[in-house]
């Protein structure tokens, strides 16, 4: 009786083993597809009262935790003209820029709603 008490416990311990490996195959390959996008440079024409529109040129646009490519238009002219928006707010940006577009004089800026970041180089203002 005690041989086949141990054989079933180590098969319990084999089978949470193997559950647990299996847990982490699963998981793993999510951690890629939450990266930034990138998406091509554009301009934001940010709106003026009595005047027409101002042209913002922004590079290194990159999108993240669901926003889309999209978007970015919409939500960069709002933020940029003082009127975001619903959720999007301008925060401070904690990443580095390219070396290339430092040397352009860019900065680096960023808004987010909830998870989702959008991330750009701009002049100041």
């Amino acid at each position: 009786m005690k041989s086949k008490l141990h054989l079933g416990r180590g098969a319990a311990i084999l089978a949470c083993a193997a559950s647990l490996a299996g847990t982490a195959i699963v998981v793993a390959p999510v951690a890629p597809a939450a990266a930034a996008t990138k998406c091509a440079n554009t301009v934001i024409k940010i709106p003026r009262e009595g005047a027409k529109p101002y042209p913002y040129p922004v590079k290194g646009v990159e999108v993240e935790g669901g926003a889309t490519c999209g978007e970015v238009n919409k939500v960069l002219a709002g933020v940029l003209s003082g009127n975001p928006p619903a959720g999007w707010k301008s925060v401070p940006a904690r990443y580095e820029l390219p070396k290339k577009l430092q040397e352009e004089g860019l900065l680096a800026q960023m808004v987010k709603k909830g998870s989702k970041k959008i991330k750009f180089a701009g002049h100041g203002g």
